[in-house]
């Protein structure tokens, strides 16, 4: 394994070390390989385990959700590739709380030499010999914008970790901040003004809006989606959306399988069109397509299940209703305010 040499453990605001690794998906060349894409990367102590084991669960559930935000995830310990691979193994046989097993989708580096674990800080002194639970949030551009630390008996909360990336995406997109406790479509705050005038202003300026608590402290009011005129693009199993550019901006995937079984994953590119209804168009136009075609669909993505629970009027596109209903009222799904089927 080849490292740069890092003197300090590095902070927010740095461009990521890199490092060149073997991972349970083959090799790694980081953060290379991830430009263009924010990554959760993050550490656990040991292979084998209770809470890492929880975590990792947790976190390939919510796997899909991570892509629809332009999120890769990579984890690390410092155990052997051949203790990883045992360990996803075993991982999917686990029926973890009766809520079905899992298969681990991305990749783990194998750090038996403990050589990127120093690199980013991850080892500390409660234990030189397992890895704590570390996080780093890292953007498109290889920075590092966010670094979060956990005990080892204290499990990671994969809701926060998603909204510090989408905190993070709010700020890049809208040039705002995010208050304590904020979700998507909550209000956001403006940066405070750096003179007497403009705080006057400020003020002054406040409506319906745009709240004033004090001079310092304004919220701004997210404003609804605006309708957009969409060109849609398809081909056999993909439907996108693609700037001005021609670039793909937002695109939904439904493979077809030789079993005639379809898979549906979806994301969204561009983290300036999360809460504009794109994702909800995508959704609609490959149901229709299914329909006309005469296929039917498995749903692997967590917002295509939301979806097709609140407009059961396509579930002709699904291969099993119910079974999908179901999936929308588990504990996940009641999260996000979607009530629980009844038969």
């Amino acid at each position: 394994m080849e490292q740069e040499v890092c003197t300090r453990m590095p902070m927010i605001g740095d461009t990521a070390p890199e490092f060149r690794c073997i991972t349970t998906k083959g090799k790694v060349n980081f953060p290379g390989d991830y430009k263009g894409k924010w990554v959760l990367f993050f550490s656990h102590p040991a292979d084998f385990t209770p809470v890492c084991t929880t975590e990792f669960i947790a976190l390939a559930k919510r796997y899909n959700e991570f892509k629809e935000i332009n999120t890769e995830l990579l984890g690390l310990s410092i155990d052997s590739l051949h203790s990883h691979l045992a360990w996803v193994k075993n991982i999917s046989a686990i029926n973890w709380k009766g809520e079905g097993t899992v298969e681990i989708p991305f990749p783990i580096v194998a750090d038996i030499s403990m050589k990127v674990a120093n690199m980013y800080g991850m080892l500390q002194t409660v234990a030189k010999t397992q890895t704590i639970r570390a996080v780093f949030v890292i953007d498109p551009d290889s920075i590092i914008r966010a670094i979060l630390y956990y005990p080892m008996s204290t499990g990671r909360n994969i809701d926060e970790l998603k909204r510090v990336i989408l905190s993070l995406q709010k700020h890049d997109a809208d040039n705002v901040s995010t208050p304590a406790d904020w979700t998507p479509g909550d209000d956001v705050l403006m940066g405070s003004p750096l003179t007497l005038e403009a705080a006057e202003e400020r003020v002054k300026d406040a409506g319906d809006d745009v709240i004033a608590y004090e001079w310092y402290l304004t919220a701004k009011k997210e404003k609804k989606a605006e309708p957009m005129e969409l060109d849609f693009k398809e081909i056999k199993d993909k439907i996108w959306l693609e700037s001005e550019d021609g670039k793909t901006i937002a695109y939904i995937d439904f493979p077809e399988f030789e079993t005639g079984k379809v898979e549906v994953t979806h994301t969204i590119v561009d983290p300036s069109l999360q809460g504009k209804g794109i994702a909800g168009e995508l959704t609609k136009k490959m149901a229709q397509k299914l329909i006309a075609e005469g296929k039917k669909a498995e749903l692997t993505c967590s917002y295509a299940v939301k979806w097709f629970a609140k407009h059961r009027e396509y579930e002709a596109a699904l291969i099993n209703p119910e079974a999908e209903y179901e999936k929308a009222g588990s504990q996940q799904g009641m999260a996000c305010g979607i009530p629980k089927h009844k038969k």
